[in-house]
């Protein structure tokens, strides 16, 4: 589907080859420092190969991470690595090594929306395995990650230009269709990207997985969002979210529950309304629909115990049962 005039003379193109380079080099640097800190040696012609640049590439890349301070010896067979005794576990960054660190930063984060997922994968993808550090962080081991394509970067001009998109979209189905929507927000939940978004002449908040749209046109017809998506996202704890919030629930939470329930939000709006004298305590929430906490309160059973409305508790309890008779 060919791209309206304005969208081959849009101005981020220019800026988005030269983010591309600098992510390049970003993820050279890293490359580098991580072979070197394994004690290993680096050829620049080995490197240049690897990496499929030029050999002039990373001999410039080298004698940045020189320049930057860090104490890299040129060996008499052209190889080069860290002096010995030198680990990046235990060392002070200079003020020309936190000067590179701060530049690789700004560059990443100048890409788009799309910085802290991007910037986590590639410094997952790059560091040493063995390489120290006192901070985890568990993810979906199959999420999906999100391209590196043109359609992605004409999504984040459309939600910042505020400018309608016409998108083909492959259902779970297996059915492809076209829609015209007005781009709000590209987000992530449960292991998922999706484009939050409202469909033309429609009020109700739609969401499209990033993996199954197929292409993207952005049209010359500007729109005013209708909602605060911010807000909306920020109340939300998952994908099932919606502009308008449902009945209040009234959620009795178990004393060996209440630690994690008091210190971390688990249920959209989620507040606290009693605390009885058996250590348990209820919350009250309010789901946009069903879903949007039916899997929550699944996960946490036995501790949670829905009290209010009587329709939803029985709707829980029959889950349970046919569980239950499924075993």
């Amino acid at each position: 589907m060919a791209l309206k005039k304005k969208i081959v003379t849009f101005k981020r193109t220019g800026k988005g080859k030269k983010s591309e380079g600098q992510k390049k080099a970003i993820e050279r640097l890293i490359t580098l420092l991580s072979i070197l800190d394994k004690g290993r040696s680096i050829s620049s012609k080995e490197v240049a190969e690897t990496l499929d640049v030029a050999q002039r590439t990373v001999q410039r890349d080298i004698k940045v991470l020189k320049n930057a301070g860090y104490p890299i010896d040129e060996l008499e067979n052209g190889r080069h690595q860290f002096v010995e005794g030198f680990t990046l576990r235990k060392f002070s960054l200079t003020e020309e090594q936190a000067s590179l660190m701060s530049f690789m930063f700004e560059i990443a984060s100048g890409l788009g929306e799309t910085f802290e997922e991007s910037f986590k994968d590639l410094f997952n993808r790059l560091r040493a395995k063995d390489l120290q550090t006192a901070y985890f962080a568990k993810v979906p081991a199959k999420r999906t990650p999100l391209p590196a394509s043109t359609d992605i970067k004409y999504l984040e001009a459309a939600i910042l230009d505020c400018d309608r998109v016409q998108i083909s979209y492959v259902s779970a189905a297996k059915v492809e269709k076209e829609y015209c929507l007005e781009p709000l927000k590209i987000a992530f939940f449960d292991g998922f990207w999706y484009l939050v978004a409202i469909k033309k002449g429609e009020t109700r908040i739609q969401k499209y997985r990033i993996d199954r749209v197929k292409s993207v046109t952005i049209l010359e017809e500007a729109f005013i969002p209708r909602v605060n998506i911010d807000k909306i996202l920020n109340d939300s704890v998952n994908i099932w979210f919606d502009e308008v919030r449902g009945d209040r629930v009234l959620i009795r939470v178990a004393p060996e529950a209440v630690q994690f329930f008091k210190e971390c939000q688990y249920l959209p709006l989620q507040k606290t309304v009693e605390e009885r004298k058996d250590g348990s305590i209820v919350v009250e929430t309010f789901p946009a629909q069903p879903d949007e906490i039916r899997r929550i309160i699944m996960h946490w059973i036995p501790c949670l115990t829905v009290l209010e409305p009587a329709a939803f508790k029985a709707e829980i309890k029959t889950m349970v049962e046919e569980y239950i008779k499924s075993c």
